[in-house]
C-alpha cells in the first residue's frame, strides 16, 4: 500500500511540475508579444507619425484610368515622383522596380504591392512605355494643381526627388524613405513596416 501511495505522489508532482512549467513559459511568451506587438520598427527611413492620408485627388494612369485614395487604400503603395524624361524621374521608377524585386520573398505583401509614378511633366507615350515595365507599376498624371497639392500635402517641395513614400492599406502615409537609401535597405525597411503594419495603423482614425 505504502508503494502505491508512493508512485501516485511520484505521478502527481511530475504533473504539477510540468503544468508550472507550462504556465511560466507561457507568461514569458505573452509577455515578449505584448512588447513585439507595440513597439515601432526600427528602419533606416522616417516613420510618419502619426499616419497621413491620401488627399481626395483624382490621378490618371498612363491608359487614361481614374487613379484616387480608394486605390491606394486597397493595399500597399509605393509612390515617388519624377519627370520620365529626366535623370531623376527615371531613377525614381528604378528605385520603385528594385524594392518590389527584393521583397519578392514575401509573398502576402508582393500581392498587395502597387508601385506608382507621378510623372511631373506630361508625356503620354513615355508614360505608356514606363508603364509597360512591369504590371504592378503605375504611371500617373494630372493637372499641374492636383499634382501640387499631393506633393503638399505629403511634405514634399518643388524639387524632383527620387525618394519613395509609402502607403499602407487604407490609404496612409506612413514611411518616408529618402534618395539616400539604397535598395536592400528599402527593401528591409518595407519587411519591418509590413510586420507591424497593426502598430503602425493604430494611431488612424
Amino acid at each position: 500500500m505504502f508503494l502505491r501511495n508512493r508512485h501516485r505522489l511520484r505521478v502527481r508532482l511530475v504533473l504539477m511540475l510540468g503544468a508550472i512549467a507550462l504556465f511560466v513559459l507561457a507568461y514569458q511568451w505573452g509577455n515578449q508579444y505584448q512588447r513585439r506587438s507595440t513597439e515601432l520598427p526600427v528602419i533606416r527611413g522616417l516613420l510618419i507619425r502619426p499616419p497621413a492620408s491620401f488627399p481626395e485627388i483624382e490621378l490618371r494612369d498612363a491608359l487614361g484610368r481614374p487613379f484616387g485614395r480608394e486605390d491606394v487604400a486597397e493595399g500597399w503603395t509605393l509612390l515617388a515622383f519624377g519627370d520620365l524624361s529626366r535623370a531623376s524621374g527615371q531613377l525614381a521608377v528604378q528605385r520603385l522596380i528594385d524594392v518590389y524585386n527584393r521583397v519578392a520573398d514575401q509573398g502576402a505583401l508582393r500581392k498587395q504591392l502597387r508601385l506608382a509614378l507621378v510623372a511631373t511633366r506630361d508625356d503620354p507615350g513615355l508614360a505608356r512605355d514606363f508603364a509597360g515595365l512591369l504590371p504592378a507599376l503605375k504611371i500617373l498624371g494630372g493637372d499641374a494643381e492636383q499634382i501640387d497639392r499631393l506633393r503638399a500635402d505629403i511634405g514634399l517641395g518643388g524639387e524632383d526627388t527620387p525618394a519613395i513614400f509609402v502607403f499602407a492599406p487604407g490609404g496612409y502615409l506612413i514611411a518616408f524613405l529618402p534618395e539616400t537609401e539604397g535598395g536592400a535597405a528599402m527593401a528591409d525597411d518595407l519587411k519591418a513596416i509590413h510586420a507591424s503594419e497593426h502598430v503602425l495603423l493604430s494611431e488612424t482614425p
